[in-house]
């Protein structure tokens, strides 16, 4: 036997051949009804000499992966611009009462709905913000929030101070 017929020959003690693992895992985000969607993937691949340790390799890729795509989600994640409003501009809208629907006093409790104008910038905030967005109206401040069965209204509570 020639020497290159010798190395190509296979022997009895060779190792086995390495297991290629690839891991792949993906999300598919929308910020919000007016964004595009965006599709995030990774994607590793890494030779495993020890086929018991498949199942480990498998599980530490899978956990990086995870790490990357939660590690993005808060880095890309804006936060949401809220609307600036103009506490004197919010005390002239028409708030009533709750019981008499007659014009509120500046510190009272009252609503006014929700497509009042003038209101927009108000609505824009709690959409964004959630229940219970605090607001300054005139000189107090009141916690505001969508009520009724469409949320066609803006309700306002005051907020005690604490004294």
């Amino acid at each position: 036997m020639t020497e290159t017929a010798q190395r190509a020959a296979p022997t009895t003690n060779s190792h086995p051949r390495p297991i290629k693992l690839v891991v792949g895992k993906g999300k598919t985000t929308r910020p919000g009804d007016a964004e595009e969607w965006t599709r995030e993937y990774f994607e590793v691949e890494i030779l495993i000499e020890d086929p018991n340790e498949l199942e480990i390799a498998k599980a530490n890729l899978t956990g990086l992966i995870d790490g990357w795509l939660s590690a993005s989600k808060s880095a890309t994640k804006p936060a949401p611009q809220l609307p600036q409003l103009d506490p004197d501009e919010l005390a002239k809208l028409p708030w009533k009462t709750y019981q008499k629907k007659e014009p509120c006093k500046p510190e009272d409790a009252g609503w006014i709905f929700r497509n009042t104008q003038g209101a927009e910038a108000l609505a824009d905030l709690i959409e964004k913000q959630g229940k219970g967005a605090i607001v300054q109206i005139g000189p107090s401040k009141f916690e505001v929030k969508f009520s009724g069965a469409d949320s066609q209204f803006i309700g306002r509570a005051p907020i005690k101070s604490q004294a």
